[in-house]
């Protein structure tokens, strides 16, 4: 089953909004119809082959597009099927309220990816920038399940507000990692910068690099054999390998205190 491509034909003047541009929507159409549907630049209404060459697949198929540019903003938006390969960076909002199907971009993916995402699986081979996995705005919560891998770094407030799911990141966070976290489990293999996880209520937070700083409103549990840790690295392994820790020995401090103290944060033993 041939997958369907788009091939960004220049560099965009501005901010593409690739929302509706799914595999569920496009596949099976005729060149022409992909063609002439509607994406918007900076705003303004333009067809959508203008802006890229179209290779048409078979319904069912996988969407490919070539970017070449990461001003393609909110792509996979809303996904619930499929796959969606990019080959190259993604703008912001990559994964926006994904739902189902995987979204792979080759490249960087800029600020606020996995915004309000509720399943599926997010590939990064590069870095992604601030509020991965974070609430959208307006929203009282942030990511709310499915699994985020990224194989480079992350931003600030790499999951502020999350509520459910998985985010493995194999490099290190930027500040405020953690931030009001609600629940799920964040894994940084790299460490972060700066104080990790104020305002966290529930929820794991593991570093694989014990922080400069800890938070003074975390209690010191010592260390606990966590069979759990096992289970997490043999499903990980399967997403991406070398993550989470080998030993499932880890010190850990309970938090925030300040905030009901329901949640942990996991380091090295």
């Amino acid at each position: 089953m041939s997958a369907m491509t788009l091939t960004l034909r220049a560099a965009p003047a501005g901010r593409i909004d690739m929302s509706g541009v799914l595999p569920e929507t496009l596949g099976g159409r005729t060149a022409g119809d992909i063609a002439a549907q509607t994406v918007r630049v900076d705003g303004n209404p333009v067809a959508l082959g203008d802006l890229f060459a179209v290779t048409p697949g078979e319904a069912g198929a996988a969407l490919r597009i070539d970017a070449g540019s990461g001003r393609l903003d909110c792509l996979g938006k809303g996904m619930t099927s499929g796959t969606l390969h990019v080959d190259g960076p993604a703008g912001h909002y990559a994964g926006q309220d994904l739902r189902g199907g995987e979204l792979i971009i080759a490249g960087d993916a800029g600020d606020c990816a996995a915004n309000g995402m509720r399943g599926g699986l997010l590939r990064i081979a590069g870095n992604a920038g601030d509020w991965l996995g974070a609430a959208l705005i307006g929203d009282r919560a942030g990511m709310g399940g499915g699994v985020v891998a990224v194989a480079g770094d992350a931003g600030d407030r790499l999951g502020d507000r999350m509520r459910r799911g998985l985010i493995l990141v194999r490099g290190k966070a930027g500040a405020a990692c953690g931030a009001r976290l609600l629940a799920g489990t964040l894994v940084v293999a790299g460490g972060c910068a700066g104080v990790p996880g104020p305002g966290l209520r529930r929820g794991s937070l593991i570093l694989g690099r014990t922080p400069e700083t800890m938070p003074a409103t975390y209690n010191d549990a010592g260390v606990a054999d966590l069979s759990w840790l096992g289970l997490l690295r043999r499903h990980a392994e399967a997403i991406l390998p070398g993550v989470v820790p080998d030993s499932s020995r880890a010190r850990r401090h309970m938090g925030d205190l300040a905030c009901g103290g329901k949640g942990e944060i996991l380091v090295p033993a």
